[in-house]
């Protein structure tokens, strides 16, 4: 056991950081004096230190100041003051570049009317793809919902004429941006893990974009996990075979579920599967893509084919989509995710996470919450009783097997993991 000094420290650490996890220390990426911790992979723009500020200009076009190393999981503060003007910034992270090109995660820096800053844009790529969902909305009326409710998070945090901090955090797939201790985005993507973090000179000709107090904190297992109080998360797969998984009669699985590179897939019917082990708090995130009209779901808290259920459904296709609380997303028969959810088509990968802990449920899907319920309130108990489960006491409630369902229908699945909370 690990000595009462330690467990100070990290006691201490945590609430210094003010977050559920640290690690480390604070590592200052500007001293004022220098840019040991940056280089230009352009071959244009211009980086000076004036009065302990990096001052970014330009003659040519946009550019980004990138660090030299490449960061994973971390807390990165930062403050940037913008010129009078139009004008616009931001700070990639987890990013990727070559010569003269840098792409990957933003976060907006908007002085515009706009209002998008602590935005979380997709540079090179997917541009705006989830906090707000302009580019990727899967109606007019989604994009404009997703940026109403980006505006009405952010608010006014942003000083057009002043200092702007911002924090940009990032746990594995869970990233976090607060601009002056406002939080704007808080969403889950797995898209990179591992990058370069810089700062943009949107292109203005004769402009000067004002950056200080730099600086960053790496995060680690060991101490994130004794800051959060949680578990390591555990691949449901680790093996490459279903060693932690039974058929749902306990016996091993031998036909008809197979794992190819990692890909659970259901070809035929091979009946629902469950993990040998129990589960009743916890956090599981995985990956699902579901058959044209194609019909599955993860179920938690069970007892034998009964459980809350994750739905997994074709929206477009299948019959049961006429029933909101079956469509993809929603937990089964008791609440509907919204129609604005945003949902991959057939063919694409969904990224789904699922919290139960006590009596909190929550459902996310590709980054975004579409489920949030709790057991035995007043809410829950009129769904309940207007249910298919009503006869069943304790629904919901239970501790049990993770199963994955097999309705008849081709399903794949991957990145399974689990982590108790």
């Amino acid at each position: 056991m690990k000595d009462t000094k330690y467990w100070i420290s990290i006691l201490t650490a945590c609430l210094l950081a003010g977050s559920t996890s640290f690690a480390g220390e604070w590592i200052d990426l500007f001293n004022g004096k220098d840019l040991a911790h940056w280089e230009n992979p352009y071959d244009w723009g211009k980086a000076e230190i004036v009065d302990g500020e990096i001052h970014l200009t330009t003659e040519k076009s946009k550019w980004f100041l990138s660090t030299v190393k490449e960061y994973s999981d971390f807390i990165f503060e930062v403050e940037v003051k913008m010129p009078e003007g139009k004008c616009n910034s931001g700070f990639l992270f987890r990013s990727h570049k070559s010569k003269n090109k840098m792409f990957g995660y933003q976060a907006e820096v908007d002085p515009s009317d706009r209002k998008w800053s602590g935005g979380l844009y997709d540079e090179g790529r997917r541009r705006w793809f989830i906090s707000p969902n302009r580019d990727h909305a899967i109606s007019d009326e989604a994009k404009e919902q997703s940026i109403a409710a980006f505006r009405q998070r952010a608010g006014d945090s942003f000083k057009r004429h002043g200092w702007n901090h911002y924090r940009i955090e990032c746990r594995g797939d869970h990233i976090k941006i607060s601009v002056n201790g406002v939080t704007t985005t808080d969403i889950h993507d797995k898209e990179d893990a591992k990058g370069y973090i810089a700062l943009q000179h949107h292109g203005e000709k004769g402009k000067t974009y004002r950056f200080r107090n730099i600086r960053i904190m790496e995060l680690t297992d060991e101490t994130t996990t004794a800051c959060s109080g949680s578990t390591k998360w555990t691949p449901l797969f680790a093996s490459g075979d279903f060693s932690q998984w039974t058929n749902i009669k306990g016996q091993p699985i031998t036909k008809d579920w197979h794992i190819n590179n990692g890909i659970v897939h259901r070809p035929s019917k091979g009946g629902d599967i469950i993990t040998e082990q129990h589960y009743e708090n916890f956090e599981l995130r995985f990956d699902w893509k579901i058959s044209e009209a194609g019909n599955s779901g993860v179920k938690y808290r069970t007892r034998g084919s009964l459980g809350l259920e994750y739905q997994v459904l074709d929206d477009a296709k299948h019959k049961d989509r006429k029933n909101p609380t079956h469509q993809a997303g929603s937990l089964y028969e008791l609440v509907a995710a919204p129609d604005n959810k945003p949902l991959k088509p057939v063919g694409e990968w969904n990224h789904a996470r699922i919290v139960a802990n006590g009596n909190a449920i929550e459902h996310w899907l590709n980054g975004e919450k579409v489920v949030e319920i709790e057991v035995d309130s007043a809410a829950w108990k009129t769904k309940f009783q207007n249910s298919k489960y009503k006869q069943h006491d304790g629904f919901g409630s239970w501790t049990g097997p993770i199963l994955l369902q097999d309705h008849n229908d081709e399903v794949w699945y991957r990145n399974v993991q689990i982590r108790e909370l």
